[in-house]
């Protein structure tokens, strides 16, 4: 299988997201009578996914699909820090596949040429020395007429570079691209490029065939340029902007006649920005088209709303506790982990849904796919957690330890209104007053979300990630010292020998190694659930539902095929 990849920071995708679904359950009523189970390694992923897959000639040559989104901007540049959210990626990949560019993934997670990008791509090691060479479709072009060519490869390159020497670019450095050389023409043909590395980087295959027109090299452009203007004359992609309410939070896109692939099937796609709650309300109110139904309340809510088809699917995420290092010692952190009880905490969630899973051993695979190992740390419970403390200077004062004079004290950060994101957080408040651990709950609305995990503001907060295609890119980025503060330098050259591995295997093998080292020794995220994904959305609606890895922001021919079945 080829891995797919695009660049770092796609492994932050869902972050957002997942604040406000990645607790799915609810409390009370009766348990689903359908029982629906994740999938484990080896099974059918077509089990996993759900999405009414036909073929274009039985679709509609018309019409409008009408979705929410959790946020829309206002920074419609997704490479900035401001601007990277699930929303924007979605909703880009409409406008802006030039991002995702010459590659995409599907359902399982396999890569494929995307050829409105690119037509021909190869990347070798000879001699110690790595190119990576692509040819890019002539017909390419940005919406204002700029070629899609090397200069479109370059901007990443000049933006990276600048970043990771502490530029004012508002962006998280990218490591492969830190290790690039130069990006060249080859014999003077633009649309011919040719990538070398100063030294290799695995896995690098669908690297470097994102494009990114010019203008974004100039940092104020970058920066601010997009802020409340979706500009998609700077984007190339199967629609175009057709109307942007920036009081009201909607936008509209329509058809693009610049377009030189196949033609989408619906005119237009519509999306409102709104939260999880009024979303039950707009689909029930025939306002939208497709909502979430993974809790058990939506579930039960919108099942029995007419001509409605309920598609159930796993979940492509990671829901987590994520302790910060410069706020909590590592003793806590480790103690945390072994106190967990992370099957109570499945109950809670999942229990009444009817939806079983295995406890999630990593923040970078599935259990379902290929080389996936439980690598959560073995020594559990109450007493592991206790000497912990107490092993290193931690005393018993009342109900809670204490050192230097200070109770061990911090709050937790959660987001939304979900029932169960109050009864899970008062059980970790209950269980970790158990090991003398006090905690308090701080609870933030969503929009508050991207700001608190941006600053680093918080202890202990609740939230999740997107799991991609390449699990050995997301442990290069969760456990290494630079994404964390500098904690964990000890485990950076197992990272490094890592990326540096070429046999996927023997790659992936390391890959686990630092992942269960990081869990145990470093203690900064704590996997406790993958979870469902189930959707509601109106009967005759193709080509669109849970689908794993072949989401739109992976794979953007996702908005070409999208579409309305034919009437009999």
């Amino acid at each position: 299988m080829t891995t797919f990849t695009l660049n770092r920071r796609t492994l932050l995708t869902g972050t957002v997201a997942l604040g406000t679904v990645g607790l799915l359950a609810a409390c009370g009523g009766n348990s689903s009578k359908n029982e629906t189970s994740a999938l484990s390694a080896g099974d059918d992923l077509s089990k996993a996914v759900s999405y009414n897959e036909k073929d274009r000639s039985a679709l509609k040559d018309s019409g409008e699909l009408r979705l929410s989104a959790d946020g829309i901007g206002p920074n419609f540049n997704i490479l900035n820090t401001n601007g990277y959210t699930a929303g924007n990626l979605n909703i880009q990949a409409a406008i802006n596949s030039a991002f995702t560019g010459g590659f995409y993934a599907d359902f399982r997670g396999e890569s494929h040429m995307n050829e409105d990008y690119v037509t021909e791509y190869k990347a070798q090691t000879v001699d110690g020395v790595q190119t990576v060479t692509f040819k890019i479709n002539p017909k390419a072009a940005f919406n204002d007429g700029t070629p899609i060519d090397v200069n479109a490869v370059k901007s990443y390159q000049t933006i990276y570079t600048a970043a990771a020497s502490g530029s004012d670019y508002q962006i998280t450095p990218s490591p492969i691209w830190e290790q690039v050389a130069s990006v060249e023409a080859v014999d003077g043909d633009t649309r011919h490029v040719k990538v070398t590395m100063s030294k290799p980087w695995y896995p690098i295959e669908g690297s470097f065939t994102s494009f990114l027109h010019p203008a974004f090299a100039d940092p104020k452009f970058f920066n601010d340029g997009l802020n409340d203007k979706p500009l998609d004359q700077y984007w190339a992609g199967p629609f175009k902007v057709g109307e942007w309410n920036s009081s009201s939070k909607v936008l509209t896109v329509v058809r693009n006649e610049k377009w030189w692939g196949q033609k989408p099937a619906l005119e237009r796609i519509t999306w409102r920005e709104m939260s999880s709650q009024a979303e039950q309300a707009a689909y029930k109110n025939g306002e939208i088209d497709y909502v979430d139904a993974s809790t058990l309340s939506s579930y039960n809510e919108l099942s029995g709303v007419a001509n409605t088809d309920i598609r159930k699917g796993s979940a492509l995420s990671v829901g987590n506790y994520e302790i910060n290092p410069e706020k909590v010692p590592l003793p806590v952190r480790r103690a945390f982990v072994a106190a967990l009880n992370r099957e109570q905490l499945q109950k809670l969630r999942y229990e009444k849904l009817g939806w079983k899973e295995t406890l999630p051993g990593s923040m970078c695979m599935l259990p379902m796919q290929e080389g996936y190992q439980d690598n959560y740390p073995t020594k559990l419970g109450k007493d592991v957690a206790t000497k912990i403390l107490e092993d290193a200077g931690y005393t018993k004062s009342g109900d809670y330890y204490t050192k230097d004079g200070a109770k061990v004290s911090y709050p937790v950060i959660t987001f939304g209104s979900d029932p169960v994101v109050s009864s899970t957080a008062q059980f970790l408040v209950q269980q970790m007053k158990e090991i003398g651990v006090e905690l308090t709950i701080e609870n933030h609305g969503a929009s508050e979300m991207s700001s608190i995990i941006s600053s680093k503001n918080f202890a202990i907060k609740t939230g999740g990630y997107g799991i991609t295609t390449s699990p050995v890119d997301a442990a290069n980025y969760f456990y290494i010292s630079e994404t964390n503060n500098g904690h964990g330098k000890d485990l950076d050259s197992l990272a490094a020998t890592m990326m540096s591995t070429e046999d996927p295997k023997e790659q992936l093998k390391i890959m686990n190694e630092l992942e269960k080292r990081h869990l145990d020794e470093v203690a900064i995220y704590v996997p406790t659930h993958n979870g469902p994904n189930f959707k509601a959305c109106r009967k005759g609606l193709a080509n669109y539902g849970p689908m794993l890895f072949g989401l739109p922001y992976y794979n953007p021919n996702v908005w070409i095929n999208v579409g309305w079945e034919k009437q009999n």
